[in-house]
C-alpha cells in the first residue's frame, strides 16, 4: 500500500511538473538570476526554497534568511537576499549581465501542506532600465513529499499565468529575443539512517532540448554545525560548499569549477535564523521569565540541554487558584529534570507565594513585602443603590444555591449563598496551606500560624523563613549563578521563546490536536476582548466555528476545549453545547478547566469524553436565572410618565414601566424550570448519571475541582498538559508521540495590537471589574433575559 502511494506521488509530480530552482542553462542562455548554491528540489526547506522549490516553505522552518554575494567570476559583485517566514518567502537579486545590463529579480513564494504532501507557488518579476528585462515575469509551482529517510520534490518553472492556472499554452516570456522554455526538475534524496548524510539526484529537462541534465549532490555534516556539500553534473562541472553554523547565525562559501577544474564562480553567504540549529558549540544559559511566561518556557527548557535553570520574576499575571496551581505544577515538573528555579519578587501576595513556594530559593527585594494573609471572598450587593434610583430587579432562579441574582435582589447573602461560599473557602484554604507548607518545609499548623501573623515586611519575611535572601535586582545574576553552579549568562524569556529548535529529520507531518480556548462570559456573536480591562467575552459564533473547523479537519485527531468562564447566556451556551456534542461524536474531545468553568461554562463542558480540572478550579453551579427589571420608580422620580395601550394579555410583559404580577412571575418560573431540567438532563447524558443524581449535586451549587471529582462532575485532577496527554491516548497515539498543537480561534490583528497591559495595570482591578461586570449584565438583560452565570468569583491576592 505504501509503495503504491509513493508511485502515485512520483507520477503526479511529473504530470503536475512542479518548479526548478536554478535550472542549468547553456552559455548562450540569457542571464536571469544570480549564481546560487546548488541544492536539490527534494531537500531545500529554508529561505532558499523560495527559488529551489517553494513547496519546501510549507514545512515552516520559522523566520530565516540568507545574504549572498558573488566575489569571483563573470558574476562578481552580484548580490542576493532571501527571506522566509510563516510559510512565505521573498527574494531580491541584484545582478549584471555579461553585456553590462543591470537588473533586479524579485520573487514571492508560498508553501502549504495538503495531508502528507507540500505544494508551493512562486512569482518572479524583473526591474531594469533595459526594456526587455523590465517587462519580464513568470511563475513556478512545486511539490514535495518525504518520509524519514526519503524525500521527493518536483518543480516546473518559467510558466505564464495561463499555464499556471489552466496548463494551457500561451505566449512565452521572452528575453533578448528568445523565449524562455519551461523547465522541469524531479529530485530524489536519501538519508541512509542519519540526517548527517544526504544523497540526492535531480533530473532536469527544458522544452526544446532532448534528454535530461542530471545533478548529483552529496551533503555531509561530520559534526553538527559543519556543513560540506559537493555537486557534479553530467558535463563533469562540479561545485563545492563549505559552511559553519553557530546556532542562529552561520556563514560559508560556495565555488564552481568547470569540467577541467578551472575555478568559475565564488560566492560567500551569511545565514541567520530564528530557530537554533543544533551544534556542539552551545553555551549554557539561565532563562528568566515572569509569571505569565514561566509555564511555556519551562515546558521547553526542561529537555533543553543548553538551559541549566530558570529565574522566575514574580510579576505579570492575574491568575485564579486553578491557574496558579497549574504554574506550580510546571515548576515541579521542571525540577524533576535536575534543574533549579530561583524566584525573585519585589513583593508577593498569597497567590503568587503559592507559586514561589515550589521554587528552590525565594529572594525578596529589601523594601518588598510578603502579603501572606490567606484568601477571602467579597460579594457586592446593589439592591440598596437600585432602590434609591427607583430601579427594581425582578429576577428568578432555579436551585437553592443559584445566587447570581442576589446582588440585585438582596442586601446581604442568603444562608445558602453563605454555606456554599464557606465550603469553597475551607477547601481552597486547605489546598493552599498544604501546598505551601510542603514547598517550604513547614507543618500545616505552623504555616497557618504564619498566615495569621501576616503581612510581612522583607526583614520579617526573612526572619520567619518565608524567603531565603534579600537582594536588589542587580544582585540576582550572581545569586542565580551560585544556585545553578556556574557563571552562566541570563537569557530573557522573550528571546528564548523566539528560538525554535530546527529539526533536520524528514518526518511525516505529525497528527494535530486542536486546542480551543473558550474564555470569558458567554454571549452571542463574535468573541471580544476589552483592551482596557483585559476582560473577555466568549462569542458563540466564534467558538462554534472553531470547534466545527477542528471537527471537519481530518488531520485533527482530537480536540481539547480549554474553558475559563463563569457562564453567560443560555442561547449562545446551548449553541456551543450543540457543536461540542457533534464534535464528540466524531473524535475525542477533552475539556481542560482553568480557573473557572461554572454554570454556562460547565454546560458547554458536559458532553466531553473526559473533564480535567485543577484542585482549585471553580466549577459546577448548575442552575438558571431569568427575569426582568423595571425603571418605573426611576421614571417617576425624574418626572417621566408612560401610558401603555396593548392588545394581548401579556403584551406589556417586557416593558420597563410595569409591575411584576404573580401571573408573570409564574410564567418566568415555569420557563426557567424547563430550562433547568434541560440543563440537568444534558449534564446527566454527558456524565452517564441520572437526572436525579445531577439535580442533587446541581441546584446552583459551586464546587472546587477536587470536590467536583468526588461528586462526579470532573474525571481527572490536573492541568492542560494532562488534558492533551489524555487526548493523545483517546486518539490512539502513543504517549511519547509528537503532535502538532493548533490553537483556535486564532487571535485577530486588533487583539494583538491593542492588548493594553500597561493601561490595565493602572486600573483599580477589583472595584473597576465589579462595576463593569454589573453594567455588562444589565446591558445584556434586555436582549437575553435568561442566563446561566456563576454567583461569585474568588480571587487570591
Amino acid at each position: 500500500m505504501k509503495n503504491k502511494k509513493l508511485a502515485v506521488v512520483i507520477i503526479l509530480s511529473w504530470l503536475l511538473c512542479p518548479i526548478a530552482f536554478n535550472p542549468s542553462h547553456s552559455a548562450e542562455d540569457p542571464k536571469i538570476s544570480t549564481v546560487l548554491p546548488m541544492n536539490s528540489a527534494a531537500v531545500s526547506d529554508d529561505a532558499l526554497a523560495t527559488r529551489f522549490n517553494p513547496a519546501g516553505l510549507g514545512i515552516e522552518r520559522s523566520f530565516n534568511g540568507y545574504y549572498l554575494r558573488t566575489y569571483r567570476g563573470e558574476s562578481a559583485r552580484d548580490d542576493a537576499i532571501f527571506l522566509s517566514a510563516w510559510r512565505n518567502g521573498f527574494s531580491a537579486e541584484f545582478a549584471t549581465t555579461p553585456d553590462g545590463i543591470d537588473f533586479r529579480r524579485y520573487t514571492l513564494s508560498d508553501g502549504s501542506r495538503l495531508g502528507s504532501v507540500y505544494i508551493g507557488t512562486g512569482y518572479s518579476w524583473f526591474t531594469s532600465e533595459n526594456e526587455e528585462y523590465d517587462k519580464l515575469s513568470f511563475w513556478q509551482i512545486g511539490m514535495r513529499y518525504h518520509r524519514r529517510y526519503f524525500s521527493i520534490g518536483a518543480v516546473c518553472g518559467n510558466l505564464t499565468f495561463g499555464e499556471l492556472l489552466f496548463w494551457r499554452e500561451t505566449s512565452r516570456p521572452k528575453i533578448s529575443g528568445k523565449e524562455l522554455p519551461r523547465v522541469y526538475d524531479l529530485g530524489i534524496a536519501f538519508r541512509p539512517g542519519t540526517s548527517r548524510l544526504t544523497l540526492s539526484v535531480d533530473a532536469r529537462h527544458q522544452d526544446g532540448v532532448k534528454g535530461f541534465d542530471f545533478n548529483y549532490i552529496l551533503e555531509i555534516q561530520p559534526i553538527r554545525g559543519l556543513l560540506v556539500r559537493g555537486a557534479l553534473d553530467g558535463n563533469k562541472n562540479f561545485n563545492f560548499l563549505f559552511g559553519l553554523n553557530f546556532g542562529q547565525v552561520g556563514f560559508g562559501t560556495y565555488n564552481t569549477f568547470d569540467g577541467i577544474g578551472r575555478h568559475q564562480d565564488g560566492i560567500g553567504y551569511l545565514y541567520f535564523s530564528q530557530a537554533a540549529h543544533p551544534t556542539y558549540i552551545r553555551r549554557k544559559k539561565i532563562v528568566e521569565a515572569d509569571l505569565s511566561e514561566i509555564e511555556s518556557v519551562l515546558k521547553s527548557a526542561k529537555t533543553d540541554e543548553s538551559i541549566v535553570g530558570a529565574i522566575l520574576k514574580l510579576r505579570g499575571a492575574d491568575y485564579g487558584i486553578g491557574r496558579l496551581q497549574e504554574v506550580r505544577d510546571a515548576i515541579l515538573d521542571f525540577k524533576k529534570s535536575g534543574k533549579k528555579v530561583l524566584c525573585y519578587a519585589s513583593s508577593s501576595g498569597t497567590g503568587n507565594y503559592l507559586v514561589a513556594s515550589a521554587c528552590d530559593k525565594i529572594v525578596l527585594h529589601p523594601s518588598g513585602e510578603v502579603r501572606l494573609i490567606g484568601i477571602r471572598a467579597e460579594s457586592t450587593f446593589y439592591k440598596g443603590a437600585l432602590d434609591k434610583l427607583g430601579v427594581r430587579a425582578d429576577l428568578e432562579h432555579i436551585g437553592k444555591y443559584k445566587s447570581a441574582s442576589e446582588p440585585w435582589t438582596r442586601e446581604s447573602m442568603s444562608p445558602a449563598h453563605r454555606e456554599a461560599l464557606d465550603s469553597l473557602l475551607d477547601e481552597l484554604f486547605e489546598q493552599l496551606t498544604h501546598a505551601i507548607a510542603e514547598g517550604r518545609g513547614f507543618s500545616v499548623a505552623e504555616l497557618k500560624g504564619k498566615i495569621d501573623y501576616g503581612p510581612y515586611t522583607a526583614t520579617e519575611a526573612l526572619n520567619a523563613g518565608l524567603v531565603d535572601e534579600l537582594a536588589y535586582d542587580d544582585e540576582i545574576e550572581e545569586i542565580s549563578q551560585k544556585l545553578m553552579g556556574g557563571k552562566y549568562p541570563i537569557l530573557k524569556a522573550t528571546e528564548y521563546q523566539r528560538i525554535q529548535r530546527y529539526e533536520y529529520e524528514w518526518r511525516k507531518p505529525p497528527p494535530k490536536i486542536a486546542l480551543i480556548y473558550a474564555e470569558g462570559m458567554i454571549v452571542s456573536g463574535k468573541s471580544l476582548k476589552n483592551p482596557l480591562t483585559g476582560s473577555k467575552m466568549m462569542g458563540a459564533k466564534t467558538i462554534t466555528k472553531a470547534i466545527k473547523t477542528a471537527r471537519l479537519d481530518s488531520s485533527v485527531k482530537a480536540i481539547v476545549l480549554r474553558i475559563d468562564s463563569s457562564g453567560g447566556f443560555i442561547q449562545p451556551s446551548d449553541s456551543i453545547w450543540r457543536e461540542v456534542a457533534l464534535a464528540k461524536a466524531q473524535k475525542p474531545l477533552i475539556v481542560s478547566m482553568a480557573d473557572v468553568a461554572a454554570s454556562g461554562g460547565y454546560y458547554i463542558a458536559a458532553p466531553a469524553d473526559v473533564i480535567v480540572a485543577e484542585p482549585g478550579t471553580i466549577t459546577g453551579s448548575i442552575g438558571v436565572i431569568s427575569g426582568k427589571y423595571s425603571l418605573k420608580g426611576l421614571y417617576d422620580k425624574i418626572g417621566i410618565k408612560k401610558e401603555i395601550l396593548k392588545r394581548g394579555k401579556y403584551a406589556d410583559f417586557y416593558t420597563d414601566y410595569g409591575d411584576y404580577p404573580k401571573e408573570e412571575q409564574a410564567i418566568i418560573k415555569k420557563q426557567i424550570k424547563l430550562l433547568y431540567d434541560d440543563f440537568v438532563h444534558k449534564v446527566a447524558q454527558g456524565r452517564n448519571m441520572t437526572d436525579a443524581e445531577v439535580d442533587k449535586i446541581g441546584r446552583g451549587r459551586v464546587w472546587t475541582g477536587s470536590q467536583a471529582k468526588a461528586v462526579g462532575l470532573v474525571d481527572r485532577i490536573g492541568g492542560l498538559d494532562l488534558a492533551i496527554s489524555i487526548a493523545k491516548e483517546r486518539a490512539g497515539l502513543k504517549k511519547e508521540a509528537e503532535v502538532q498543537i493548533i490553537r483556535l480561534p486564532k487571535p485577530d490583528i486588533f487583539s494583538r495590537l491593542f492588548d493594553f497591559k500597561l493601561v490595565r495595570a493602572m486600573l483599580p482591578s477589583s472595584e473597576f471589574q465589579i462595576s463593569t461586570e454589573a453594567r455588562k449584565i444589565l446591558g445584556l438583560l434586555p436582549r437575553h433575559r435568561i442566563f446561566m452565570l456563576m454567583p461569585y468569583q474568588i480571587k487570591i491576592h
